[in-house]
Order: structure tokens, then sequence, then C-alpha cells
């Protein structure tokens, strides 16, 4: 603000001063008049505004996205799944409008069209994903890139969905399937699951030291949390189990893993532990004529056994190692009748027959 200029030597000739300061430095300039310092005090400021404008540039939708994606795939981020979802959705929306675009042109309208446009061509259910996704990125970029408060994706309603229900086995179903499995690995797998509730990587990343025959339980590693980090349980497992995998060891117990990928092979130093098993459950289903059912169908019908039996949801949830009680609640399906049928039999569940386990595994027939 100007002020009277208290300087002897000049303040008859220059009676104001005007003052600005820039970046932490004061700048200070003579005037004859009040008036004629205020006005160069304005200009001065306006002309700082416009510097600064130019100095720091809007943030492109492409830098946003960019930025973000290196946090979600960086160390503490999110699983590899998650952020492959979150990629995919940046890439369509980045067809649809111009990656170089400032953020602030990024209007709600063109938000919705963009995501109606992806409800008719892939589902309602695609489209709440991605609305999901971006949603929770741009709130990452108020946070730290500055982005407008103003969330665009938030203001969209979600989509109607058509979900359809999980197909769920029923144990005369599961059983049809295990009676044609080709080698003793695949009952064990499939048995596992059956009494473990396990998820598919799971089993495929068992090892022996997670198996204690002595507590009788098994230990399974998970990595499904916002941070990536694994998470173990020690499960409780039934005698009559462990001694199927007690008999199974004498053929991988020198290795690693508790189920290989043989692949046909007799030599124990070609054997790879599963990264997965494409269309296995499913051709097995196809053999035994039941209608198809995959490897978390087991895990639902699990639970589902488990909720029959009376047991109390918590011990339920503590088995599937859910963090939350209602996840827990959507697993449990009601029992078809012919399910609740096949559950009178069940103490002839533990006393079922097995085949012998000691077959060298050059006798096996090949693991698909």
């Amino acid at each position: 603000m100007a002020y009277p200029n208290y300087n002897k030597n000049n303040k008859d000739k220059y009676p104001w001063m005007g003052q600005v300061i820039l970046n932490g430095k004061r700048k200070r300039r003579l005037f004859k008049t009040k008036k004629a310092a205020l006005q160069w005090e304005v200009s001065v400021k306006e002309q700082k505004s416009e510097l600064t404008q130019q100095e720091i540039p809007l943030t492109s939708l492409l830098e946003w996205g960019t930025a973000y994606l290196e946090y979600a795939s960086g160390a503490g981020g999110f699983a590899k799944k998650t952020v492959e979802e979150k990629q995919l959705a940046f890439r369509l929306l980045f067809k649809e409008v111009n990656p170089y675009d400032p953020v602030e042109k990024l209007s709600s309208l063109v938000v919705l069209r963009h995501l109606q446009k992806q409800a008719k061509i892939r589902s309602g259910n695609a489209a709440n994903k991605q609305r999901k996704n971006l949603r929770v990125a741009w709130q990452w970029g108020v946070k730290y890139l500055n982005l407008p408060e103003s969330n665009p994706f938030s203001v969209i309603e979600k989509f109607a969905e058509s979900r359809s229900e999980r197909r769920v086995p029923t144990l005369e179903e599961f059983w049809k399937v295990y009676d044609i499995c080709d080698t003793e690995q695949d009952k064990l797998m499939l048995r596992m699951y059956l009494e473990t509730g396990a998820r598919r990587d799971e089993l495929f990343r068992l090892q022996w030291r997670d198996v204690d025959f002595k507590k009788k339980q098994v230990r399974l590693r998970w990595k499904k949390n916002q941070k990536g980090q694994w998470e173990e349980a020690w499960l409780p497992v039934r005698e009559t189990f462990l001694r199927l995998l007690k008999g199974y060891q004498k053929v991988t117990g020198l290795q690693k893993y508790v189920f290989l990928n043989m692949n046909g092979d007799p030599d124990p130093a070609n054997w790879v532990p599963y990264l997965y098993r494409q269309h296995w459950l499913k051709r097995l289903c196809r053999r035994a004529g039941v209608e198809v059912f995959g490897f978390h169908g087991i895990r639902h019908l699990f639970a589902s056994l488990l909720a029959a039996d009376n047991k109390p949801l918590v011990e339920i949830q503590y088995m599937l190692r859910h963090k939350s009680l209602t996840t827990t609640q959507r697993y449990i399906h009601r029992l078809k009748k012919e399910n609740r049928e096949v559950l009178s039999a069940l103490p002839d569940f533990d006393t079922r027959t097995e085949k012998s386990t000691k077959s060298p595994p050059e006798k096996q027939k090949a693991v698909s």
C-alpha cells in the first residue's frame, strides 16, 4: 500500500512511495502522487499473477493418469489385478477425450456420455467399475496434484447391473467330479478346496512347510488388500484329510510345493508349481455330466456346508478369512433340497474309500 516518503533527500520531489513484495523481496518506487503509486502497485501485482500462471501450467489428464498409475503400481500400492483394472479405466477414457486437455476441461457431462457408452458396449457392471476407479483416482489427484475439488465422476449415478448368481455345486455334484479325476494329485487338490475353502492361487502357492501334521493345520497365504501386503492364517484340517496329504507327501515331498505340474514327465526336476489350470475344472464337470462350476463355487459350497451345520457366522468368517461379516453372508447360499439330502450322509464323508496315493509319479496320468 502506498505511503508517504520520509526520505529527506527527495521527499519534496517524490512525496509518495509505492511498495510491493515479490517472491519474499520488497520492491519500492517513488511517485509524485499517491494515485500514481497505487496504480503502479496494482500493475505489478497483475504482472505477478500472469507470470505465476505461465510458470505453473495446468495439469493435463495424461499427467494426472500417469501420476496416479505410478502410485498405484509402486511400492505400497495395489495388487497387480487391481492395477490392471485401473489402467484399463484410463485407456478407455483417453479414447473418448483428449489426454492432453487440462483436467479442468473434463466435465461431468463428458464423463456421463463416456460411461453411458461403456455401459452399452460392455455392461452396467463394467461402467460402474470404471466409474469407481476414476472417481478414486480423481480424489487422489485432489489430494496430491491440486485437482479441482469438484469430482466429475462422483455426481454420476450408478448404472443398472445384471449379475448372474455364482454357480454353487451340490455336494453330490462335487463327488461326481472328484471321482472322475485322472490323478491322485487332482483328487487331492479338489478335496483340499472343499476341506479348507481355499482360493485357487492359495493352493497353487501352498508349500509343504505350510502343512503342520502335528498340530493338524495348514497355512494359507494371500494378498488381497489395498496395499498388496501378504497375509496368512493357519486353518484347522481334519485328520482324515491330513492322512491323504501325508501319503501324497511321498510323491512330491522332496519338492518345495505341494501341488506341481508334472506334465507327464517322470523327472521331478522338471516339475513346476501351477500358475493356472485353465479349463481343467470345466472339462472335469463336462466329463462327469454335471453343470459347470468353478473353483470359487467350491469355496461357496464350503461356506454353505458350515452354515448348514449351524456353525457360528464368526467362525465361518474366520475360515474364509473375510474382513467383513457382510462378505461372509454373501457366501452362504441356501442349500438346495437335494443338497440337504446329501448332508444327512455326512458321517460317510470322513470314511470315503480313497485309492492309494503311493503310486510312483511315472505311473500317474499327465496332469492337465
